[in-house]
């Protein structure tokens, strides 16, 4: 069975990855920072986050033909790279798990408030087993059958909201004030970019380094911030920034104000739809990456596929304990979230460009030093 995936496929995986759960939540963190400029603070979030992508790319590129967890065995020595493969794993595992707390948190309060969590998570994390056990090759192709509807979807949504932009909720432009900058810009990188890192890199056996596959990550990236913006506009423009600042989830909400001639209202199912698609396949690739570690570090074969049930019944679990609370959770994500986020998408690339790099001059003096007489 071909695995191998194509400059599309990767571009359409990182722009479903990078938006994700943020399609709901990033207006709302945005206007916090920076009222009817929280706009400007995607555009350079999303600048700095290509920056970003240059650097991931440079690492896989150097390391082709292998996964995050065989770099680390490369690059660290076989059992202290076994270590660090372990502790990658068990962190996406957390991850999956608030990523399962997000959709139940969400369906719970927004849609279907009389449905037990617990049925929720299960329902979606077999569905990431699912998707997980078929393989990336078919999780992507998957993808491609969804993208031109998403498109479509999304581009329904923006003309129908249209009637109710206030353009003047925008102004002034550019009152900023400079840690509200950096902080905005930072919760871009922290949520769209920062976990691209651990997630792609392990299937990174699985890319055939041709010129396209670089292009496809950065267009990728590139297209998923201009969705954000397009998303932050919108609520700035529809709600206000004062009150895409209060609300939850700012991007449902601003669905229910669609009305056309009394006849088409209250159709934020198209919302949710969409959320749904992006997030299944963002659990869906933390899943893979987290079942392809496990598999890695025990030595098990087919990326580790065996262990797909009892992952997906651990994190299944894990999710209800996550975030005791909501007020946990948002101090979660602002403090100890952005330190992991910088720590797996920042310091951990750097240091394996570093070890990449001293690797390959000593096998190159090795090689040319030639064989000992």
């Amino acid at each position: 069975m071909n695995e191998m995936l194509s400059s599309r496929q990767i571009m359409i995986l990182v722009l479903l990855f990078m938006v994700g759960t943020t399609i709901l939540v990033v207006p709302s963190a945005l206007a916090n920072e920076a009222k009817q400029n929280a706009w400007i603070l995607q555009i350079v979030g999303t600048s700095i986050g290509l920056l970003f992508l240059a650097l991931y790319i440079l690492i896989f590129k150097r390391n082709k033909g292998l996964n995050l967890f065989q770099m680390n065995e490369r690059l660290f020595g076989r059992w202290f790279g076994k270590g660090v493969s372990l502790l990658i794993a068990f962190a996406i595992m957390i991850i999956c798990a608030q990523v399962l707390f997000y959709i139940g948190t969400f369906i719970t309060t927004q849609i279907m408030p009389d449905t037990p969590t617990e049925a929720i998570h299960v329902l979606f994390i077999l569905t990431a087993m699912l998707g997980a056990n078929f393989g990336i090759a078919n999780l992507a192709r998957t993808a491609e059958i969804f993208f031109p509807w998403i498109i479509l979807l999304f581009v329904m949504f923006i003309l129908l909201i249209m009637p109710e932009v206030k353009p003047e909720m925008l102004l002034p432009i550019g009152e900023l004030e400079g840690m509200s900058l950096i902080r905005g810009a930072l919760q871009v990188v922290n949520y769209s970019y920062l976990p691209l890192f651990i997630t792609f890199a392990a299937f990174n056996s699985t890319l055939v380094w041709k010129p396209g596959i670089g292009k496809a990550f950065v267009i990728g990236g590139l297209l998923s911030g201009i969705f954000l913006m397009i998303l932050v506009l919108v609520s700035t423009t529809v709600l206000g920034p004062a009150n895409s600042e209060t609300q939850i989830y700012p991007t449902y909400v601003l669905a229910r104000k669609i009305n056309v001639g009394n006849f088409l209202q209250r159709i934020e199912v198209i919302v949710a739809f969409l959320w749904f698609i992006f997030v299944y396949f963002k659990l869906t690739l933390y899943f893979y990456a987290m079942m392809t570690g496990f598999g890695e570090v025990f030595q098990l074969p087919n990326q580790g596929k065996i262990l797909c049930f009892p992952l997906g019944m651990i994190t299944s679990v894990l999710s209800l304990v996550v975030y005791p609370n909501f007020v946990y959770k948002t101090k979660w994500d602002t403090t100890t979230w952005t330190s992991e986020a910088i720590l797996l998408g920042l310091l951990y690339p750097l240091l394996m460009l570093f070890m990449t790099a001293y690797k390959n001059k000593k096998a190159s003096v090795i090689t040319a030093a030639g064989p000992s007489k």
